[in-house]
């Protein structure tokens, strides 16, 4: 059997790759992180929210179906066109922008009650930049909700990746602590209110190889933390 070929990319090239078939596979990552982003946001009010790192706008469709003014931003033009597609499909009037956090974010302060920002750090260089943008755009007691492929990962050799046209595409990743996420996010001046690392043995059957399933299924997969302001 011929083993299948891989191939490094750039976030930016990976995304556009993806983008085609990223809402219909099969996450675990995705499973687990969804199941604590509707646990953690059910008890939350909320008007005004940014999506940082939309991707496909899995968050940003469901917070505008909550009646949430949405405003969201990816730096990759291809998930964006799914988004905004997905947005017009439903006539829901998501506020999409095309930018990347290297140069911070194009709000003026205190714009937000929620800020969603869905496994898209661990891509991300400058976490501390990122995270004072973050505390910088919301509204005093607004809640910040950031969800990332567990940093432990580097540990095991786990990598962001997908399959397309029989290739094996693996994207970069950042190597960081969970306690690099919760020192920078208290060092912008958030409280953390609510902190959860999912297992893979949480993951149901069919979303990894059962043999990684089984062996690493102890072993943390998902990050999540809400803050407040």
């Amino acid at each position: 059997m011929s083993k299948i070929p891989i191939q490094e990319v750039s976030v930016q090239e990976g995304y556009a790759l993806w983008s085609a078939s990223y809402d219909q596979e099969k996450n675990g990552l995705i499973f687990l992180e969804e199941r604590q982003v509707d646990r953690l946001l059910a008890p939350l009010s909320f008007s005004k929210v940014l999506d940082v790192g939309t991707g496909t706008g899995r968050h940003a469709l469901k917070l505008a179906r909550r009646g949430a003014y949405v405003t969201a931003i990816d730096q990759s033009p291809e998930m964006l066109a799914v988004a905004s597609l997905a947005a017009q499909r439903e006539a829901l009037p998501i506020d999409f922008h095309l930018l990347s956090l290297d140069s911070g974010l194009p709000f003026a302060a205190g714009q937000f009650d929620l800020l969603i920002c869905a496994l898209t750090l661990c891509h991300v260089p400058d976490l501390a930049h990122t995270l004072q943008e973050f505390a910088r755009v919301l509204q005093d007691g607004g809640s910040l909700l950031i969800t990332d492929f567990h940093p432990n990962h580097t540990l095991y050799g786990w990598r962001t990746a997908f399959r397309s046209a029989g290739v094996l595409y693996h994207l970069p990743t950042v190597e960081r602590t969970k306690d690099d996420y919760l020192e920078a996010i208290q060092a912008c001046g958030l409280t953390i209110l609510d902190t959860a690392e999912s297992l893979v043995g949480e993951i149901p059957e069919g979303y990894l190889p059962e043999e990684m399933r089984r062996t690493y299924a102890d072993k943390p997969f998902c990050l999540s933390i809400l803050a407040r302001k």
